[in-house]
């Protein structure tokens, strides 16, 4: 069963070490790189994914009404599902369905209606991963990737 753990100084490093397939490295930035701009972003959190005790990947989201300010673009009732990695290795076992319905447990406590993303807009993008799962399209493009929304209920 997947668990979304804090990162701490001990879990850290196993973390960064996770990697994507490399033809999925346009389509999620590194761990380390998540975490890096985590300490910058206010209103951001970062788990470790683990099953037992092995890192499976990272998740990362933004709550709106702690972020340091909104875009026009950005819907003030969503959380923000800003990175999700599940390692090459660790892909195709149901790990990234459960972190998604993580991601909207986690928006439904922070009492927001909503989750969004955004997806590389790329041949080898994971947009059908998500469309699966209940997000559409908004037509919105930000930052040069596709704006996505769900509802959490």
């Amino acid at each position: 069963m997947l668990a979304l753990r804090e990162i701490t100084r001990d879990t850290v490093n196993p973390l960064i070490r996770l990697k994507v397939k490399d033809w999925q490295q346009n389509l999620v930035a590194p761990n380390a790189v998540t975490l890096a701009q985590a300490a910058y972003e206010p209103g951001s959190y970062v788990w470790g994914l683990w099953v037992e005790d092995q890192p499976v990947g990272l998740m990362a989201m933004v709550h709106p009404h702690q972020a340091a300010e909104l875009d026009p673009q950005d819907d003030p009732d969503a959380a923000f599902l800003w990175r999700l990695m599940i390692a090459a290795e660790e892909q195709g076992k149901g790990y990234g369905l459960a972190a998604i319905e993580a991601a909207r447990a986690q928006a439904h406590a922070w009492g927001l209606p909503r989750l969004a993303a955004t997806v590389v807009d790329s041949e080898n993008s994971n947009m059908a991963f998500y469309e699966h799962l209940g997000f559409h399209q908004t037509g919105k493009v930000i930052d040069g990737e596709l704006h996505i929304l769900c509802n959490v209920a």
